[in-house]
């Protein structure tokens, strides 16, 4: 027997997050393969992204065609309708977080 109608029993979410030292030189390509491999290990797209500020700067001259873009872009960078973060993590390090379904954890 399940819960009560109109009673719903709320998810428990677990917080993950994948770290990946993807360089200061990196290509679209291995951004691209950063944020795939945590939406293929945890079965969810990342809440967001925390970068180191070479990482931001570099991201911009990738998708923005200039690093300059970063100071003016700062709050609404977004990959994927993931936003950017500047963050105090190693120097070319990106940091995918997000929320798993706690039940789920394991099934794919």
């Amino acid at each position: 027997m399940g819960p009560p109608r109109g009673r719903r029993r709320a998810k428990r979410l677990e917080r993950v997050r994948r770290e990946v030292r993807i360089g200061r030189e990196f290509s679209r390509g291995e951004f691209d393969a950063a944020f795939t491999a945590f939406r293929q290990t945890y079965n969810v797209t990342p809440l967001r992204a925390l970068c180191a500020p070479d990482v931001l700067a570099r991201f911009c001259e990738l998708y923005e065609r200039s690093a300059e873009r970063v100071h003016e872009h700062s709050l609404r960078l977004r990959y994927e309708g993931v936003p950017l973060v500047a963050a105090l993590v190693p120097p070319g390090t990106v940091a995918f977080e997000g929320e798993v379904d706690e039940e789920r954890m394991g099934d794919w």
